[in-house]
């Protein structure tokens, strides 16, 4: 007779703690020299058998004690038995289980009380028998919450191989009245339980003092939760949520799965996470009115693709279950959709600078790098790489390969990969199938290098010859990174007509003939690649820059003045050394100089940044001090365009440049 075990459980507060500790299993099967299949009591298919799990657990908040008995039922559909099996469960020490196999007890290979608990059946389950494994289990959960809101992350024992895989959930729950349970799952009323279909993982969600508001996207079920402050923000969550699934159901032909709660994050606006299967955190939500509208919508739909790419599609590194794979194809989903709406660009073009600055900055972006590597990485690789570069290279696959191709490269991987695991190879095979081309010259340089795309148009010329115009443009490559890239050719008539560049060759000229004079030309016309313009500086330029910035802020106007003659002729592009020395110059009142350099740190600044907006306000700065008001409005007018939350603190002049000191200079002129 099994007896019920009472053991520490921790439940992890929402928004600090999501990772699950997951040992690693074998890769496999090993070969022998004779070809057979080497008998290991433990091993892991490559596809492991789909799990379903029947729980039954209560929840006691005033005795703080969790409880609760599952059943684990699976076919072994693959063509070895299976003798030994491990479960996982997030544990801080002192917890045990019991578990039992149709009614007798297993022999444990590990200590009982570790997260990772490996034991061998009392009889091994053949292919094509039916498994099944109970458990029970019970836990204590500290006295703590975070804004009335109680998160239980891997608080069941699960099926553990070493990597993500789905199962089937029926899980009933009774907890205390007072709260709002939220789970993965869709409540079944006629059974009283939560149901949920191929998820990686089913997460249990108390709350108090929150509301919860309904709507349908066709079949899918939407739910977002809030407190009473929150509620502007909910409602435009809500619409947005439905508008986004409706279209990439549309788009892609399926939503996977019958639900979806949003609820609310940290305080402030951060954007969101993926909490788990079917559940998405959106930080802030009670701060609705300090960031546009653009910005919930596109991180709704942001965090909706995730439910795409990391959720159904599952990653090939166990040790991270978004990688910079997932995320980037995530990315392209909500880019695809707030194009569709009209929504404009600035998030995905925030989101390239994020790894331009990173390049110019001098980080190793190499994406496909080992976890050792990666846990020796010193800058904010999420960001720069997760996000930003990996964003960057599928936008970049995008505009080389075309619309088409690239959308039956996109279908195909959710189609196949349903369930599965992406990897970087699997995605460039699908790749080079749909394309018919190697593509291993592209696949190296973004994914295994830190290269960088750098081009520029360097000339341009339109003659007429007869009652036609011929255009050619010369476009060098500047960076290390060789692509083919579109430049668009726009003609006086409205007409205009776009053309690749060959990787292949360092300085390209490309000839258009028109019926109408040429009127502009651009490079990347669409702002689909992360162009690196100017480039980076080199080992000379670099050693320019640290004396540059080098230079203190006050009392050194000389030293400045010396140091702009030094480098006004040199192609450093450091936008913050620029701006340091443009301060220097100002303190010492030498005004031409520091208006030079305060454009000259515009000019290298990534579109839309911090960098953009400061040194765009100390030109009108400069400007009002020479007496040049109309110029001085224009650049203040300017940097309101992209003022949003950005500040920068002056303490030596007492100055707070942010968007009310904009609109004062704009009332009242800039004085010394």
């Amino acid at each position: 007779m099994i007896t019920m075990c009472k053991v520490k459980f921790h439940i992890f507060i929402l928004f600090l703690v999501f990772s699950v500790a997951a040992g690693q299993g074998f890769a496999g099967p090993t070969k022998l020299a004779s070809g057979d299949t080497a008998q290991t009591d433990y091993w892991v298919p490559k596809k492991p058998p789909k799990a379903h799990y029947k729980i039954d657990c209560s929840i006691d908040l005033s005795q703080g004690l969790l409880e609760g008995t599952e059943v684990i039922r699976f076919i072994n559909d693959t063509p070895r038995p299976i003798n030994q099996l491990a479960v996982k469960w997030l544990r801080q020490g002192g917890e045990t289980l019991d578990i039992t196999s149709k009614g007798k007890g297993v022999s444990y290979l590990t200590d009982a009380k570790s997260s990772r608990v490996v034991f061998k059946l009392p009889k091994a389950i053949k292919p094509s028998d039916n498994g099944s494994i109970e458990i029970k289990f019970s836990g204590v959960k500290p006295a703590q919450t975070l804004n009335n809101k109680i998160g239980f992350v891997s608080w069941h024992p699960q099926l553990d191989w070493g990597f993500e895989t789905h199962a089937d959930y029926d899980v009933k729950i009774n907890g205390p009245l007072e709260y709002i349970v939220l789970t993965s799952g869709v409540f079944d009323d006629s059974v009283a339980r939560y149901q949920a279909q191929g998820v990686k993982s089913f997460i249990v969600i108390l709350c108090k003092e929150h509301k919860v508001m309904e709507a349908n996207a066709k079949d899918v079920l939407i739910r977002c939760v809030y407190t009473p402050k929150g509620e502007k923000c909910a409602r435009l969550l809500l619409d947005t949520a439905v508008d986004v699934i409706n279209f990439y159901q549309e788009r892609y032909g399926f939503y996977p799965y019958a639900n979806l709660t949003i609820i609310p994050g940290m305080s402030h606006p951060a954007g969101g996470y993926p909490v788990a299967t079917n559940v998405v955190a959106i930080h802030g939500m009670e701060k609705f009115d300090s960031m546009p509208r653009l910005h919930w919508q596109w991180i709704t739909a942001h965090e909706v693709g995730h439910q795409y790419w990391g959720e159904y599609v599952l990653s090939n590194d166990p040790a991270d279950s978004f990688d910079w794979l997932m995320i980037g194809l995530g990315i392209y989903a909500d880019r695809e959709y707030t194009r569709a709406r009209g929504l404009g660009s600035e998030k995905h073009q925030g989101l390239m600078n994020r790894y331009i600055e990173g390049v110019r900055a001098g980080f190793d972006t190499t994406m496909n790098i080992t976890p050792e590597q990666r846990s020796k990485v010193q800058f904010d690789f999420n960001n720069v790489v997760e996000h930003g570069k990996s964003y960057s290279f599928i936008s970049a696959l995008d505009c080389v390969l075309g619309k088409k191709v690239f959308s039956r490269i996109y279908q195909r991987c959710l189609k196949e990969f349903g369930s599965r695991r992406l990897g970087v190879h699997e995605f460039r095979d699908v790749c080079e199938e749909e394309s018919q081309q190697d593509l291993g010259w592209f696949f190296d340089q973004w994914v295994n290098s830190n290269r960088y795309l750098s081009y520029e148009i360097s000339n341009k010329k339109c003659t007429k010859h007869g009652k036609r115009y011929i255009t050619e443009v010369e476009v060098k490559c500047l960076g290390d990174l060789k692509m083919p890239v579109p430049v668009a050719a726009y003609y006086e008539d409205g007409s205009s007509e776009v053309k690749f560049t060959s990787r292949l060759l360092e300085t390209n000229t490309l000839e258009f003939i028109s019926d109408s004079p040429l009127k502009e030309v651009k490079i990347d016309p669409d702002g689909e690649l992360a162009l690196v313009v100017p480039p980076p500086p080199s080992l000379v330029e670099k050693g320019l820059v640290r004396k540059m910035r080098g230079v203190p802020l006050v009392g050194a106007g000389k030293e400045a003045l010396n140091m702009f003659e030094r480098v006004k002729e040199s192609r450093v592009s450091d936008a913050h050394a620029w701006f340091s020395l443009g301060l220097a110059l100002y303190d010492g009142k030498y005004y031409t100089e520091a208006l030079e350099a305060f454009s000259r740190s515009q000019g290298a600044a990534a579109k839309n940044s911090m960098d953009d907006f400061v040194a765009l306000v100390w030109q009108g700065h400069i400007l009002d001090i020479f007496g040049r008001r109309e110029e001085a409005l224009g650049k203040y007018k300017e940097a309101l365009k992209k003022a949003k939350y950005f500040e920068m603190r002056h303490d030596q002049y007492g100055i707070k440049v942010n968007r009310e000191w904009v609109e004062e200079r704009i009332r009242k002129p800039f004085k010394r």
